[in-house]
C-alpha cells in the first residue's frame, strides 16, 4: 500500500494539466463578473450634468450650470443634460445630497467586509464549492433585484446584501483555484486571475459606455452570472478540504478524476491512500477548531496580525492612488479602463519574478518601491506635475503587484482547515483600508500631497513588517498548524527554501538512505513547549 499526500498526487498526475487549465479558465471568467460588481457604482452613480433654474434671494430668475441655489436641489427646477441616466439623476442626488452616491459604495463595501468577517469560515465548514455556488446565486439575485428597486433605500439595502455574497465569491473562488493545482503553478494562476480582474474592469467600462441607464447596466452585469451555475458540472470540490475534514474516499475520487482528465491515471500506484500522520489526527482532535486556530499559537497569531496590517495598507494605498489619479484619461470610461490596464503589466512583472526571488521579497520589494515613490511626491515642486504623475503611476503599478502577491502568499501561509477563515479576516482588513482611503485623501487639503506622504509611510512600514513572514516558494500548502510551525523552524535553521523543505510528516511506503531529519529547537522557553513543536522535522535535500 502506497501513501501519498495531495501534493504527491499532483506531482504524479500533473500539477497544471488539462483539467486544471479548464478550472483556471472558468475562474478567470468569474473574475470578469466580480470586477463588474466591484466598481459598478463608478458608472451607476455617475455624477450628472444639469441646469438649475430658480430664483435668488432678490427674486430674480437665475440659471446655474451643475450648481444649485443654496446648494439645495429643492430650490431649483432641475433639467439633466447627461446622456447616461444614473441613480444620482433619477433620485436627484446632487448638490447637498451628493454624498449619498459615495454612501452607496461605502455600504456595498461594508457588505463585503461583513461577508468576509461573518461568513468567511463557511467554506471551511461546508465546503468550497457549495459555498461558492450559494454566493454566486446570492450575488445574481440581490444585485439583479437592485436594478428594479423603487427607492434609494431599497436599492442600497439590496446592494449591501450583494456585497456580502460578493465577498464569499472572491474569497472562495481564489482559495479553491489554489487548492486544485500543484505548488509550482500557484503563482501563475494567482497572477492570471489578477490579470483577468483587470480585464474585467475594461470590459465593464466598454459595456457602460454603450448603455443609457444604470438599471440596464446593473441588470446586465447581474444576469451574466447565470452562466456560472454550471460550475458544479465542471469544477470539483477541493481535495485538500475533503482530506482535512476526514473525507478521504471523496478526496481520492476527486484526485483520480483529475488524473483521468489529465491522461495520467496510470502514473498512480495500483493501491494507494491519502496519508495522514497520527500527529495530525491528534492535532485535529485536541486543537481549537475554526478561527480559534489562528490564536492557538503565538507565532501563528503574529503572522495573522502582520497580514491584517499588510492587507489594510495594500487596500488603502491601492484605492487611494486609484482615486487620486481618477482624471488620468479625462473621461470616466477611459480613466476607469486605464486604471485596469495598468494592472496588467504589474501582473506580468510579478509573474516574471515571484517564482525566482520568492513571495516575501517580491511583496516587500513592491511595497517599499510604492512607499518610496509616494514619499518622493511630497518633495516634487508644482512645476514638475508630470514627474508627480509618473511617481503616482509607479506607486499604482507597485501596489497592484504587491496586492496580487498578498493573495498568493496568504493562501500559502494559512493551513487548510482555516484557510478560508484566515483569508476572510485579512479581507476584512482590506475592506477597512478601502473605506479609510477617501479620508486619507482629504489630508491633501491640509497640505498639498500630504496624502501621498501618509500612504508612503504606511506602505513602507508594511513592507518591512512583511519580512517577518515565512517564505513559501516551493513549499507544499500547510495542512495544519504543525506544518506552519515546521516551515518556521526550517527557515530558522538558516537555509533557503530552495535547499530545505519542511517535512509534512506523512507516512511513506519507502525510505531512502540519503534522507536526513533534524529536530528543530523549540522556540519556547523551557517549560513552555507545545506538543506541535516536538513534531516538525526538516528534510535536507
Amino acid at each position: 500500500m502506497s501513501y501519498l499526500t495531495v501534493d504527491d498526487v499532483f506531482h504524479k498526475t500533473g500539477q497544471f494539466g488539462w483539467s486544471q487549465k479548464i478550472y483556471l479558465f472558468s475562474f478567470s471568467i468569474l473574475q470578469f463578473f466580480m470586477a463588474c460588481h466591484m466598481i459598478l457604482t463608478v458608472f451607476t452613480g455617475l455624477e450628472p450634468t444639469f441646469k438649475c433654474f430658480g430664483k435668488d434671494e432678490t427674486g430674480s430668475s437665475k440659471l446655474l450650470i451643475n450648481q444649485c441655489i443654496d446648494d439645495k436641489s429643492q430650490n431649483c427646477k432641475i433639467i439633466y443634460t447627461s446622456n447616461f441616466k444614473s441613480f444620482a439623476s433619477e433620485w436627484n442626488l446632487i448638490c447637498s445630497d451628493k454624498y449619498k452616491v459615495a454612501l452607496v459604495q461605502t455600504i456595498w463595501m461594508t457588505g463585503v467586509m461583513t461577508g468576509a468577517l461573518l461568513l468567511g469560515g463557511v467554506a471551511d465548514a461546508v465546503g468550497r464549492l457549495k459555498t461558492l455556488m450559494m454566493a454566486v446565486m446570492g450575488t445574481i439575485a440581490f444585485e439583479g433585484f437592485s436594478a428594479f428597486a423603487p427607492t434609494f433605500i431599497i436599492m442600497t439595502g439590496l446592494r449591501f446584501m450583494g456585497g456580502i455574497c460578493c465577498a464569499l465569491v472572491i474569497l472562495v473562488s481564489f482559495v479553491l483555484s489554489q487548492e486544485l493545482i500543484g505548488m509550482e503553478w500557484r503563482s501563475f494562476c494567482g497572477m492570471f486571475l489578477a490579470g483577468s480582474f483587470a480585464i474585467g474592469i475594461c470590459i465593464l467600462s466598454a459595456i457602460a459606455s454603450v448603455t443609457d441607464t444604470w438599471r440596464t447596466l446593473t441588470f446586465v452585469c447581474s444576469v451574466s452570472g447565470i452562466i456560472f451555475l454550471i460550475f458544479p458540472c465542471i469544477i470539483p470540490e477541493s481535495p485538500r478540504w475533503l482530506a482535512s475534514t476526514g473525507r478521504y474516499d471523496e478526496a481520492k475520487a476527486v484526485l483520480e478524476g483529475i488524473a483521468k482528465k489529465n491522461g495520467k491515471f496510470s502514473n498512480l500506484p495500483p493501491h494507494w491512500e491519502l496519508s495522514l500522520s497520527e500527529d495530525k489526527k491528534e492535532e485535529s482532535q485536541k486543537r481549537p477548531q475554526g478561527i480559534g486556530l489562528l490564536i492557538s499559537h503565538r507565532y501563528v497569531f503574529l503572522l495573522v496580525l502582520i497580514q491584517i496590517y499588510s492587507w489594510f495598507v495594500n487596500s488603502a494605498t491601492y484605492y487611494g492612488l486609484t482615486m487620486a489619479a481618477s482624471d488620468l484619461g479625462g473621461d470616466v470610461y477611459i480613466s476607469t479602463a486605464l486604471s485596469g490596464l495598468i494592472e496588467i503589466p504589474a501582473c506580468l512583472i510579478t509573474l516574471a519574478i515571484v517564482d525566482r526571488i520568492g513571495r516575501r521579497l517580491t511583496l516587500c520589494g513592491f511595497m517599499m518601491i510604492c512607499g518610496t515613490a509616494c514619499l518622493c511626491i511630497q518633495f516634487i515642486p508644482p512645476q514638475l506635475a508630470k514627474l508627480t504623475s509618473s511617481l503616482a503611476l509607479l506607486g499604482k503599478l507597485s501596489i497592484s503587484a504587491s496586492f496580487s502577491v498578498c493573495y498568493i502568499h496568504s493562501t500559502e501561509i494559512f493551513p487548510t482547515p482555516i484557510r478560508n477563515s484566515g483569508m476572510g479576516i485579512v479581507s476584512v482588513a482590506a475592506r477597512l483600508g478601502g473605506m479609510v482611503a477617501p479620508f486619507i485623501l482629504i489630508m491633501g487639503e491640509v497640505l498639498p500631497n500630504l496624502q501621498f506622504t501618509a500612504l508612503g509611510i504606511m506602505t513602507f512600514i508594511a513592507g518591512m513588517l512583511n519580512m517577518k513572514l515565512p517564505e513559501t516558494l516551493g513549499q507544499p500548502m500547510p495542512e495544519s498548524i504543525t506544518d506552519v510551525l515546521a516551515l518556521r523552524n526550517a527557515q530558522k535553521s538558516g537555509a533557503t527554501s530552495k535547499k530545505i523543505k519542511y517535512n509534512k510528516l506523512e507516512r511513506e511506503d519507502e525510505e531512502t538512505d540519503t534522507e536526513v531529519t533534524v529536530r528543530p529547537h523549540s522556540p519556547f522557553p523551557k517549560g513552555l513547549g507545545t506538543s506541535e513543536d516536538l513534531v516538525p522535522l526538516i528534510e535536507e535535500e
